[in-house]
């Protein structure tokens, strides 16, 4: 053991510690309950040259010297993992103001550039938000190569207590992170989705970063452990909220399909507004990238939304459109089958059997709030084309909404009672798909995904968003934007 680089705590804390040395890909960590510290105890690395031992043996001192016995009793909710990596730079952020920050690597720059674009091209937001804080902390030597908008918003330090400090950066892992990060925003081999998402993860760890050093913009000289506690709940929403890998369409860009003139061109299908062929996939496939886009920009606010209270209709339906709707019935007549109906017309066509005949259907759900519009004549052009189906809508004021089921069977509600309850907010939009979920396929919900919840503080949220996504998955319900796009895609979708 002496010719081992060996860490003492026991002249931080004054008591009998046991330090092992890490074994493999063992991770190191500090035990300050039951006093052991595990620790690498190697000198100068074989591939680089650096000490990294040396960095992490100084770093779990740190958390000898400032963080708690135990991680204590966790609010509901809360991940262990945002309690670890926000207490990560806690302890480095105490050890760069008293001059002894983590000035090099703790392992190699190609380890970390492997496994930041393994991230990239595999995990999940909550995976990258996690290792990107992991690789966060401020050092006293900046990196020869960090450009000047890397140090943290320009924060100086005139009561660091160490002649020997100078200025100061980010490390050096989250340099190399940030910009291969940024690099993959801006490359057009990766998905809109993609892009979007590392985007979010940046400005994520920036986010909480900056708010567990910060105190109303200014930076502290002492941050507590109650402070961990208090962000890791908040940064725990989102860790939930993003555990989903992404599917393998929603990372690298489409392939240029050629176009009808023989030239390629983007498929706008996937990385556009449109709808492509408009045939279910190509509609599926657009709704996730919109609701994925809304999931992210949701959380520019840490709030946790909440569903208002639904309560189900059914108004008399008083406008009879059977006349109206071509191919409207059940049953046609037949030349063959074995249930003889319509023995009236053997001279005319021998058609006389009874015959089942599939007619178009299915359910639609629309969006009624304030945002959307639609009228009774609407409703005929779609049940024209789609004679068997069932159309509700939904809405919600403060703390309630209503689903009201305004066509079935040939039938609908008259003008007056859609220009009565159209109109409002959004309100129960989670649990009114809730209710499609249970309807007859093929489920279709009319929205232009501007999703709100009861009113107050709870009003907007990721959570919703999310909701939302994960019944449509689930459930295999397509989104169309407006009343225009039902009329569009109805026949294609091949409701039955």
């Amino acid at each position: 053991m002496l010719n081992k680089p060996y860490p003492y705590p026991e002249i931080v804390t004054g008591e009998q510690w046991t330090v092992n040395e890490t074994i493999g890909d063992q991770t190191p960590c500090t035990d300050n309950l039951n006093r052991q510290m595990y620790v690498p105890m190697d000198r100068e690395c074989d591939i680089c040259g650096l000490n990294h031992g040396r960095m992490i043996r100084r770093h779990e001192l740190g958390h000898v010297k400032w963080s708690p016995k135990t991680m204590g009793k966790l609010p509901q909710g809360t991940r262990p993992e945002a309690i670890e990596v926000l207490e990560e730079i806690r302890v480095n952020y105490l050890m760069f103001l008293n001059g002894l920050g983590i000035n090099e690597p703790t392992q190699c720059i190609d380890i970390i550039e492997a496994k930041t674009f393994n991230l990239i091209n595999k995990a999940s937001i909550t995976d990258l938000i996690l290792y990107g804080l992991a690789c966060f902390w401020h050092t006293n030597n900046p990196h020869p190569d960090a450009p000047s908008h890397i140090n943290f918003d320009g924060m100086t330090h005139p009561y660091q207590r160490s002649s020997r400090v100078g200025s100061h950066a980010l490390s050096h892992e989250y340099i190399r992170f940030k910009a291969i990060m940024a690099d993959a925003i801006v490359d057009s081999k990766y998905h809109k989705i993609r892009q979007n998402e590392l985007q979010f993860v940046l400005n994520t760890v920036h986010t909480f970063a900056d708010r567990l050093i910060r105190s109303r913009g200014t930076a502290q000289t002492k941050v507590s452990y109650r402070k961990v506690q208090k962000l890791a709940q908040e940064l725990s929403v989102i860790l939930n909220t993003f555990l989903d890998k992404p599917k393998a369409d929603e990372i690298l860009a489409p392939k240029a399909q050629p176009s009808a003139g023989g030239q390629s061109g983007e498929n706008e299908g996937e990385n556009g507004d449109d709808a492509g062929s408009g045939d279910a996939n190509d509609l599926e496939k657009r709704m996730r990238q919109k609701l994925s886009e809304k999931l992210i920009e949701y959380h520019t606010s840490q709030g946790t939304g909440m569903w208002g209270d639904m309560e189900i209709h059914k108004p008399p339906l008083t406008v009879n459109l059977q006349s109206r709707l071509k191919g409207a019935r059940n049953y046609r007549a037949s030349d063959f089958g074995y249930n003889p109906k319509y023995i009236n017309r053997y001279c005319i066509d021998k058609k006389i059997f009874k015959q089942k005949q599939n007619v178009l259907g299915g359910t639609i759900l629309i969006d009624a709030s304030g945002s959307m519009r639609f009228d009774g004549e609407d409703i005929l052009e779609i049940m024209t084309l789609l004679p068997a189906v069932t159309i509700a809508m939904y809405n919600g004021h403060s703390y309630d909404g209503d689903l009201r089921i305004i066509a079935k069977g040939g039938m609908r509600v008259d003008q007056k009672y859609l220009d009565k309850y159209a109109g409002g907010g959004n309100v129960v939009d989670g649990p009114a798909l809730e209710w499609l979920a249970t309807m007859p396929p093929r489920r279709i919900w009319v929205s232009d995904m501007h999703v709100f919840g009861r009113s107050g503080s709870h009003s907007s949220g990721a959570n919703l968003i999310r909701d939302c996504l994960n019944i449509c998955t689930k459930h295999k319900i397509i989104n169309l934007q407006d009343i225009n796009e039902v009329k569009e895609h109805a026949i294609k979708l091949n409701m039955v």
